[in-house]
């Protein structure tokens, strides 16, 4: 008997980890509903972008591989898409506001801008499945996830762009 209990609740850990573990955003998946303020205080509701092609970019300021691509997303995606509808968003996870306006700072002086928003309690954590970050989102024009990747590749914003332009002409 002690046995059986002691299988059944490792079973229904294993099960519950295995849970925990699957992001929300699962490609192929309609995407979650997500509200985050935007670091200039006014709130972004995914809902509310439907249309668009969305991509959401999760990221911190101490993350190296992180700041490599949020150094090339003007170039290769808010330029290149400028007045289509396309919708991008980088969101910090679990980091102070004035941490997250320092980096931004530092990134503007840079030439680098791109729009952000803040997590700091890391609340939207479970939607992402793991914890690994640079983590990339697409969601297409009806909602639905289409690529999500996790860690920085040279090759991954051109691989992002493309997959953006096939989406538009959907």
């Amino acid at each position: 008997m002690k046995k059986t209990l002691l299988l059944c609740i490792g079973l229904l850990t294993l099960v519950a980890a295995a849970t925990a573990a699957q992001p929300a955003f699962t490609e192929g998946a309609k995407a979650p509903a997500l509200t985050v303020e935007r670091l200039d205080g006014q709130p972004f509701k995914l809902a509310k972008e439907r249309g668009r092609v969305v991509v959401l970019s999760f990221w911190a300021t101490w993350c190296g591989p992180c700041m490599r691509e949020l150094g090339e997303v003007p170039e290769k995606i808010l330029r290149r898409f400028d007045g289509r509808p396309v919708a991008f968003l980088a969101i910090d996870k679990g980091e102070p506001r004035k941490t997250v306006e320092r980096k931004v700072a530092e990134l503007k002086a840079a030439g680098i801008e791109f729009p952000v928003a803040i997590d700091p309690y890391d609340r939207l954590a479970p939607m992402q499945g793991d914890g690994r970050i640079p983590r990339l989102v697409v969601i297409d024009r009806r909602g639905v996830v289409r690529l999500h990747a996790v860690g920085y590749t040279p090759e991954r914003l051109d691989e992002v762009a493309a997959l953006i332009e096939s989406l538009l002409d959907e």
